[in-house]
């Protein structure tokens, strides 16, 4: 099956239409090895592909790959959006200079004595990000 085949079926089995800008998106997010990207990084890449996308765009095949669980959203520096393809249970290291996201396993965290919940509520998920910067 060659690649677009793959995400055209990653697409439709998670019930989006596979237009050209999903496909194209798609393509740089599902065909290698996990990712932590921003729009505006996509953007780029796009770009050094010779192709034009707006960013607008790019932020909406983000966001619909994220609503239907294609991708992870993690909150980065000046309030960023990062999406990330790796959607195991992980924690990560965000370098505040950079904005770079580092995986770190859920193996590696030891978390204990959570807060009771509210009242009405269930925990759906916990992720831990340990905001980083170079020693000076």
């Amino acid at each position: 099956m060659s690649g677009d085949a793959k995400i055209i079926e990653v697409l439709k089995n998670a019930g989006l239409r596979p237009t050209k800008q999903r496909i194209c998106v798609g393509r740089l997010l599902f065909m290698g090895k996990h990712q932590h990207v921003s729009a505006d990084g996509l953007q780029l890449q796009i770009r050094e592909l010779g192709q034009k996308m707006a960013l607008a765009t790019i932020y909406n095949c983000l966001h619909q790959f994220h609503k239907v669980g294609l991708l992870k959203k993690v909150n980065a520096v000046n309030d960023v959006i990062m999406f990330d393809t790796n959607l195991s249970y992980h924690h990560h290291f965000l370098n505040v200079d950079t904005g770079e996201l580092t995986d770190i396993s859920k193996e590696a965290i030891s978390i204990a004595g959570l807060p009771s919940l509210p009242d009405g509520f269930e925990a759906l998920s916990m992720e831990l990000t340990i905001r980083v910067k170079p020693q000076i």
